[in-house]
């Protein structure tokens, strides 16, 4: 899609790269700031992108969300050093279910992934909503 932008400079692609880009800076001050939910960001942006192939967008999803969390951790990490301690118990178990779910994503239906990610989408807003 970006390609023609960089090969003729088309106007509308030139529109849409910078929406793309405004975008991801809001994903990315939402994931420094709460330390999380700028992936969700990203996937509204990335679906609209990727319309016939949605597990392209889940996967890329991934891919941004990645250096994303390592900057924010390493921000945290430097301000509060002992952060450290409180998250290596989950880092394995967490790291193990990353390639488990990575590896899932080509096996499973589309629809199936979507619903799964608007339930854990609504489950998380209505418990942050009820603390």
């Amino acid at each position: 899609m970006f390609e023609n932008f960089f090969v003729n400079g088309r106007f509308k692609d030139e529109i849409l790269l910078a929406f793309c880009g405004l975008l991801s800076l809001c994903a990315g001050f939402i994931n420094g700031f709460i330390g999380t939910g700028g992936g969700v960001i990203i996937l509204l942006t990335l679906k609209k992108l990727h319309k016939d192939d949605e597990k392209a967008a889940y996967a890329s999803v991934a891919a941004v969300v990645l250096p994303m969390a390592v900057i924010s951790a390493a921000v945290y990490c430097i301000s509060k050093p002992d952060i450290i301690s409180d998250a290596l118990p989950y880092l394995p178990f967490a790291l193990i279910g990353g390639a488990l779910g990575a590896y899932l994503l080509s096996r499973v239906k589309v629809r199936a992934v979507s619903l799964l990610f608007s339930s854990l989408a609504v489950f998380s807003g209505a418990a942050a909503l009820l603390r």
